[in-house]
């Protein structure tokens, strides 16, 4: 299957694209609502996507913008909800960790850490019950991993041979608290998922590429196996856990590993998939990029104009 890594950058570009855009309104409006940026972990979603199917389920957390977006989620009507109107995908009283759009299969993002990968499987028991040649993916972070629900729902999915893939964005913190505090020095992941009659595949969750092709082979393994997986991301986060907060400072923080900062730099996924596919194929890249990135700010503040902020 030939790879369209243009539709893929501009899939990752338009998620950053309005994430900054959010953020930046954010902070202009001192808006205090919670508010989960994906930026850096684009490639995750739009990687998983675009290798399954519309009729394949999309499960996401409290950080599933990038979810739902890369799903094909209606812009419009998450804005909305994100800023508070009515006119949003829970009409405006969900905010930035509820949203759902069930025309393209996006089921919902649920905020209660490990919640939805239950219910996730039972969405999966049913396509199971009706024979449908498709899956359920779900997106959790690696501190939801750690979660009793996880192993619990990864246990029942091997026991019933559910098509559920579980993607782990592991981006190193549950909130501020790195691996190291968490886990013991032998914790293995492969070791634990295996002995739970699942799939595992870990790669890197920053190229959009690898995670593309890993994605095409374990939903092919799901459904000729009858068995779950779980895929296992690794990817980095840009912004502090929460908040409207991008900034080198988070970055150097201490609570990070040393010199995140200059990995985060290294390894953008607009930056890798440019390098390795698109730079030497598209004529005037910057002025592509630049264009691409006014239809999206243009797009955006069609919507955000119409809102109207109270002030408290």
């Amino acid at each position: 299957m030939k790879v369209n890594y243009k539709n893929a950058f501009e899939k990752i570009l338009l998620i950053r694209k309005i994430e900054k855009l959010i953020l930046h309104e954010f902070n202009k409006n001192k808006i205090f609502s919670f508010l989960h940026l994906s930026i850096g972990q684009e490639a995750c979603a739009v990687g998983v996507s675009m290798a399954t199917n519309k009729s394949d389920f999309f499960f996401g957390n409290h950080r599933s913008h990038h979810h739902y977006l890369a799903k094909g989620g209606n812009i419009e009507k998450m804005i909305f909800e994100i800023f508070g109107d009515r006119r949003g995908c829970c009409g405006g009283i969900g905010g930035s960790m509820h949203l759902i759009d069930k025309s393209v299969n996006f089921q919902g993002s649920v905020p209660i850490l490990g919640s939805s990968i239950s219910i996730a499987s039972g969405m999966a028991m049913s396509k199971k019950l009706e024979k449908k040649n498709s899956i359920v993916v779900v997106f959790i972070g690696d501190g939801s991993a750690e979660e009793g629900s996880f192993y619990e729902t990864v246990n029942m999915a091997g026991l019933y041979n559910l098509p559920l893939l579980v993607v782990i964005e592991d981006n190193k913190y549950a909130v501020e608290s790195g691996h190291n505090k968490r886990k013991s020095k032998d914790y293995n992941f492969e070791k634990i998922i295996s002995g739970l009659g699942a799939i595992y595949e870990r790669c890197n969750g920053q190229d959009f590429e690898n995670i593309y092709k890993t994605t095409l082979k374990m939903k092919k393994k799901i459904l000729n196996k009858k068995k779950p997986g779980v895929l296992h991301l690794d990817c980095l986060r840009f912004a502090r856990h929460s908040g409207a907060h991008l900034s080198k400072k988070d970055q150097l923080a201490k609570y990070r590993v040393k010199n995140e900062y200059i990995k985060i730099k290294k390894n953008d996924p607009l930056d890798i998939i440019l390098n390795k596919h698109l730079n030497n194929k598209i004529q005037n890249i910057d002025k592509y990029i630049l264009k691409l990135e006014n239809n999206i700010h243009n797009k955006f503040y069609r919507v955000f104009n119409k809102i109207k902020l109270k002030k408290i």
